[in-house]
């Protein structure tokens, strides 16, 4: 009996984007574009002022939010667009190997909506995840963090966070 249903959903994987389009699909695109004045690098701090670290699963303290889209998600126009997070260390040096295939990882997106950003650390199962907005101090965005897993509920919700800009190592 669940045949019918797995060949509806494989069917739904295979859809060429322009197939899969809704006329509402447009407006998701758009809520979801690019925001070059969020583009750079950033601190992660717990609101305690703690750097963000191991404590939040697959976080990093430091990050680069690329303006490139992610190849995971690139083919789902459904999803909105997400962009490459780029994990750096507390001198800002990538954390990870660079990877071109298509992996689902760590991945941040706009949302116009809300005038927030969303930051996830997945590893494709669970991770740390961030919504962050603008705060009057240009170069610093607020929010919380919690952790998400694959396997419950989400822990350490609500907690406060905030990201600092600074220079990108070259």
């Amino acid at each position: 009996m669940r045949v019918p249903h797995l060949l509806a959903t494989c069917a739904l994987l295979v859809t060429p984007p322009a197939l899969g389009q809704r006329p509402g699909m447009r407006s998701a695109l758009v809520r979801h574009a690019l925001r070059n004045d969020l583009v750079g690098c950033y601190a992660l701090f717990a609101g305690t002022g703690k750097p963000v670290d191991s404590d939040f699963y697959h976080a990093s303290p430091r990050v680069r939010l690329d303006s490139a889209v992610h190849p995971a998600v690139a083919a789902a126009p459904m999803l909105g667009v997400r962009r490459l997070l780029i994990r750096l260390d507390t001198v800002g040096r990538p954390l990870d190997p660079v990877d071109p295939g298509p992996r689902l990882g760590p991945m941040w997106w706009a949302d116009s909506l809300s005038d927030s950003i969303g930051v996830s650390f997945t590893t494709g199962f669970s991770g740390a995840y961030l919504v962050l907005a603008p705060s009057p101090r240009v170069d610093t965005l607020r929010g919380f963090i919690e952790d998400h897993w694959d396997f419950q509920a989400p822990t350490r919700v609500g907690t406060k966070a905030y990201a600092v800009r600074v220079p990108c190592v070259k």
